[in-house]
């Protein structure tokens, strides 16, 4: 607990103080007076994917949800959203901590864990080609959570550059680090 009151003490400046409300100008952070320098953050505004980043349909993406989960209306999040891969891709992620996170191709670049639409009795092949950290390994899972294709080595290269290959079917129904499953390391393969 020391280490994280350490921590939050530490993001704590003047402006912040009971002294001051938060309008002063005098940040002494060497940039233009009110601009907050090093402290500025991203307010999240374009995560609606109005910016046009992963989060807005394009190319290949189906929205497989009408809402999303903040209200029940409105644009579905990246989550929601299901690409369609065509048949004999490879299909490439990245390994993040506990998560997947799509390189190519090109409309899941950025995604992470994003839901793969393949055709019935097509083969595909999921490269595994980049991990950030962790040790991970990448199988295909049916309905009861056990692997029909796969699992690789379970390792912490940076480069593991391990596949997986199998024909989509009704027993294809997720991609997983098995590891990390439980806590959402996981992503929907559905059928068109």
């Amino acid at each position: 607990m020391t280490a994280v009151t350490g921590v939050l003490a530490g993001c704590l400046d003047e402006s912040t103080t009971d002294d001051d409300p938060g309008d002063s100008t005098d940040d002494d952070d060497g940039d233009e007076p009110g601009t907050g320098g090093e402290t500025d953050v991203d307010d999240g505004s374009g995560a609606d994917g109005s910016d046009g980043d992963a989060a807005s349909n394009g190319d290949n993406t189906v929205d497989t949800d009408d809402t999303d989960s903040k209200d029940g209306e409105g644009e579905p999040t990246e989550t929601d959203r299901g690409y369609e891969i065509e048949p004999g891709t490879t299909v490439v992620f990245r390994s993040l901590a506990m998560s997947w996170e799509g390189v190519a191709p090109s409309p899941i670049e950025g995604a992470e864990n994003p839901n793969l639409i393949l055709q019935e009795g097509e083969s595909y092949t999921i490269t595994w080609a980049e991990n950030e950290q962790g040790m991970h390994n990448l199988a295909i899972y049916d309905d009861s959570e056990s692997a029909v294709a796969g699992p690789t080595e379970l390792v912490s290269e940076d480069e593991p550059d391990l596949s997986v290959e199998f024909e989509a079917s009704s027993d294809t129904v997720e991609y997983v680090c098995e590891p990390h499953y439980d806590v959402g390391m996981k992503g929907n393969i559905e059928l068109e």
